[in-house]
Parts: C-alpha cells; sequence; structure tokens
C-alpha cells in the first residue's frame, strides 16, 4: 500500500500563511468581550437605580399608610380638620421637624394635640429614612384625604413629577420625586 504525502514545501508555504491568524482571533475575542462586560456594567448601574427608586416608593407607601393609620385612629381630630394644616412648601434644605405640643399624659391629649404629634412625627420619620424625605396631608372626611410624600432623585423625567402640588416646588427643587396617596377614613 502506498501513502501519499505532501511535498515538504507545500506544506511550509500553507503554516507560512496561517501565522497570524490565532492572534486576530484571540484579539477580536478580547474585544467582543470588553464591549459585553462595559454593558454588563451599565446595566447593573442601572438596576441599583431602579433598586433605589423601588426602595422610596416602598417606602412612601409605608409611611403613607402610617399616617393614614394614625388619622383613622383620631377620628374626632380628623373631622375638626386637624389633619389639614396649611400648605407649606417642600424645604430645599432639610430642617428640624416642626414643633408639636408634648402631652404628658397620652390620654389628656386633645385630638388636635394627637394631631400635631402624628404630623411631627411622620414627618420626622419621612426625613430620616428618606433622601430629602418630606410630606403633607390634605383633605377631610367628607371628601378624603390625600397624603403626599416628596423625596430627592436625580434625574426625574417631567412626566413623574405629576404627583406634586406645584406651589410645593421651586425652580430649585429640580431632582424631587412626588407621591400621592388618597383614603377615606
Amino acid at each position: 500500500m502506498a501513502t501519499i504525502s505532501t511535498p515538504p514545501v507545500a506544506a511550509a508555504a500553507i503554516a507560512g500563511r496561517q501565522s497570524g491568524a490565532g492572534m486576530i482571533e484571540v484579539l477580536i475575542a478580547i474585544v467582543i468581550t470588553a464591549f459585553a462586560l462595559l454593558g454588563l456594567a451599565g446595566l447593573q448601574a442601572a438596576a441599583l437605580r431602579y433598586q433605589k427608586v423601588a426602595h422610596f416608593r416602598t417606602l412612601a407607601t409605608q409611611l403613607s399608610s402610617d399616617l393614614a393609620d394614625r388619622v383613622r385612629g383620631n377620628v374626632k381630630g380628623a373631622r375638626n380638620g386637624a389633619y389639614s394644616p396649611a400648605f407649606e412648601r417642600y424645604p430645599s434644605t432639610p430642617a428640624a421637624p416642626s414643633a408639636a405640643p408634648s402631652c404628658a399624659d397620652p390620654g389628656a391629649c386633645t385630638p388636635a394635640e394627637v394631631a400635631a404629634i402624628d404630623i411631627r412625627d411622620w414627618r420626622a420619620e419621612l426625613s430620616r429614612t428618606m433622601a430629602g424625605g418630606w410630606g403633607e396631608i390634605s383633605g377631610s372626611i367628607a371628601d378624603g384625604f390625600v397624603i403626599r410624600v416628596y423625596f430627592k432623585e436625580r434625574d426625574i423625567p417631567a412626566s413623574d413629577k405629576n404627583d406634586c402640588r406645584p406651589a410645593a416646588l421651586s425652580a430649585v427643587d429640580k431632582d424631587v420625586r412626588c407621591f400621592a396617596t388618597v383614603f377615606m377614613p
């Protein structure tokens, strides 16, 4: 049986044409991998940003529910309008919570004093748990109440500010998101 072999000159010519092809393929693979990793890093950054927004919305929901429960627990104060203080402007700089009366005996507080304490404590919790957290409540027993929670967030589209009360924000407050809740006591 005879074997056919390629001449040594032909084998050398084929090997000479192949030199460097593996290196180019490796470089292309590295470039593709680098772009993929950059894309994944961008996705991770976006996911973290959206997670923070979701966390603040969850806090806003929980704290709005807390104030709604406080109003439901003090129906006399709600009926007398103690939970609808005059509107205020969103504070551009965080300030200490407004003063509220202190009752030595919680059972001896008037419904208006309980309402003032509830609003003060609620705003203190907002400012403690959320960046730029602040809130307001308006309404009545007959018409229902609207609770608005404001907090700082960067790069908010203008369409997401639809729950804001325009008079509550100034031109400086461009990065404030609003979350509104309506409830009946």
